[in-house]
């Protein structure tokens, strides 16, 4: 059992360097400037915003806006200037 918690806490180390190393979210301004920052998505940039900021922005919850059908979130994206 011990060897386990071992295994554990390394794959913590890991997922935690990996976190480091890539870079998931990015400020609004960021996401609002041209050329986006290399690997983002243009047509998903509320995957890349803090909870804080999509709540701000797209003012709703990330399962509220995740239960809204694909259209409205487009449209919704798009009214918000999210979508490139």
């Amino acid at each position: 059992m011990h060897t386990d918690t071992k295994r554990e806490v390394k794959l913590t180390l890991v997922q935690d360097a990996l976190a480091q190393l890539m870079k998931t979210q990015y400020s609004v301004e960021e996401l609002l400037r041209s050329p986006l920052p290399e690997g983002v998505d243009p047509q998903h940039l509320e995957i890349y915003l803090s909870d804080q900021d999509f709540q701000t922005i797209l003012e709703m919850k990330r399962d509220e806006y995740s239960s809204l059908p694909v259209q409205k979130q487009t449209d919704l994206k798009k009214s918000k200037g999210l979508f490139h």
